[in-house]
């Protein structure tokens, strides 16, 4: 039983992850001029979802910090670095550097160099001479007509050559989204490669263009994020401080049955026989588990949400010492594509990328796994860090036993974004009732920066929505 107020109008978020804390957040922003009732309902014993860090001791007392999920973000979607900056973290955030520099491409068995440079680019074994006559040619490659979706596949085949697809680009993109590039929408996953091709009219213009607009704005003064960033205690810093600052009604280990019309109203069951009644709701979670909670407000939405497909996906950090996990060249990180037909789908240097990361002397390695063959993500850790070794030492020769490991299983929870995607999720908001509300990595994105966003658009149109509703009453 609660008893909600008779003064402020009530809404309720399912979710405790980045989307559903940002969607309190700028709710809570519009206080003084909205007052609400906020209550946010986390299933799980910790919020943040993906977002986890955890701060391993070393040998020597220090700390290895490991993200489990997202560690580095983008600042063309500004919306992770705006919100980082409203909680007070500027001091704590870190430029990596670029993502791509000493990356590499698992081919036939064995580590090529991504090339990066046009002599790199002239002497890579990546790609044949065609290959890279057909890749340099994007410039004149003709326009894709009307807005319509296509795959990843279709667009970089289109652009830039099927060999650029399957040895240079797809195997990048593919490991960055897990998932299929032949089904993989452009629109959601990538929408800034086809801004380019409008815009500019192809990539390497797009690049060009992109790269002297922002000499530009510093050449006038303006002062512009890094391209990257990264938070130098992990990135759950970001969640911690919303948390810590939110002056709303937040509910870990809260279960949510089901969610039923109430007149114009919504009706929260929980575990128990407790009931919120809500003038508002805002489903933060999963499309597969808001499919469940939907099946009585809103059934034929519930029928498109369960469609959404979603896949395996883990991590698993390892600690070294780092005579123990040096390898014959210098090395950030590895993608791997589903050709090869590995255990695993890409291993990042976390420590070499981020030296704050691991202790000095230690080397600290990440490791994903679920997408090229999904079982893996069921197996125990003892399991799966033979798996994992055993790759390590076939790919990069790493022999050495790992200090200690941390790993992360998020089974039928990472969403594919299949071609049309965009317009299933327009089609599935248009069976909503009003005043119900779908956000998080499901729909528009799948970037911690595009969650911070979903969130920030899902408080408006409810603050937009609900002044003309009826205040949260006793039930």
């Amino acid at each position: 039983m609660l008893t909600s107020t008779d003064t402020h109008k009530h809404v309720v978020i399912i979710g405790g992850g980045i989307t559903g804390l940002s969607a309190a957040w700028y709710l809570g922003r519009q206080q003084a001029a909205n007052p609400l009732a906020i209550t946010v309902l986390e299933q799980a014993g910790r919020w943040g979802g993906k977002v986890i860090t955890e701060r391993v001791e070393a040998p020597n007392g220090q700390l290895f910090i490991i993200d489990a999920g997202p560690e580095s973000f983008v600042t063309r979607k500004p919306e992770l670095w705006n919100l980082a900056l409203e909680l007070g973290l500027r001091d704590r955030i870190v430029d990596p550097g670029s993502e791509t520099r000493h990356m590499y491409v698992l081919d036939g068995g064995k580590p090529v160099a991504v090339p990066l440079s046009p002599v790199a680019f002239i002497r890579s074994p990546l790609m044949s001479a065609r290959g890279k006559l057909r890749l340099l040619a994007e410039p004149f490659a003709p326009l894709k007509k009307g807005d319509e979706d296509e795959s990843l596949a279709e667009f970089v085949s289109r652009r830039l050559g099927r060999e650029a697809l399957d040895k240079f680009i797809g195997p990048i993109l593919s490991g960055i989204y897990n998932t299929d590039p032949e089904k993989q929408s452009i629109l959601t996953t990538s929408p800034v490669m086809r801004e380019m091709e409008k815009e500019y009219g192809g990539l390497f213009k797009g690049a060009l263009g992109r790269m002297r607009a922002r000499r530009r704005a510093v050449a006038s003064g303006q002062t512009l994020p890094p391209q990257f960033i990264t938070f130098a205690n992990g990135a759950q810093d970001v969640v911690e401080e919303m948390v810590k600052r939110l002056n709303v009604d937040l509910r870990l280990n809260t279960r949510v049955e089901r969610i039923d019309c109430a007149d114009d109203q919504f009706e929260i069951v929980l575990p128990g026989g407790e009931h919120l009644l809500a003038d508002a709701v805002i489903l933060a979670t999963p499309a597969n588990v808001t499919a469940g909670l939907l099946r009585r407000a809103a059934p034929e939405a519930a029928a498109e949400l369960g469609r959404i497909r979603h896949e395996n996906i883990g991590t698993i950090s390892l600690m070294f010492r780092d005579d123990d996990a040096r390898t014959k060249f210098k090395i950030n990180g590895l993608m791997i594509p589903r050709r090869e037909r590995r255990a695993i789908d890409a291993i990042t240097f976390t420590s070499a990328k981020m030296p704050g990361r691991a202790p000095e002397g230690h080397t600290l390695l990440r490791i994903f796994f679920g997408g090229g063959q999904p079982e893996t993500a069921e197996l125990d850790d003892s399991a799966l860090l033979g798996i994992v070794r055993r790759e390590l030492k076939e790919l990069l020769g790493i022999e050495g036993k790992p200090l200690d490991h941390r790993a992360f299983r998020w089974p039928k929870s990472f969403p594919q974004a299949d071609v049309g995607h965009l317009k299933r999720v327009e089609a599935i908001e248009a069976k909503l009732p009003p005043g119900l509300y779908i956000a998080g990595s499901s729909y528009r994105g799948i970037g911690v920066p595009d969650c911070v966003r979903q969130g920030q658009e899902a408080a408006a149109k409810v603050v937009e929505l609900i002044s003309n509703r009826v205040p949260a009453r006793q039930i």
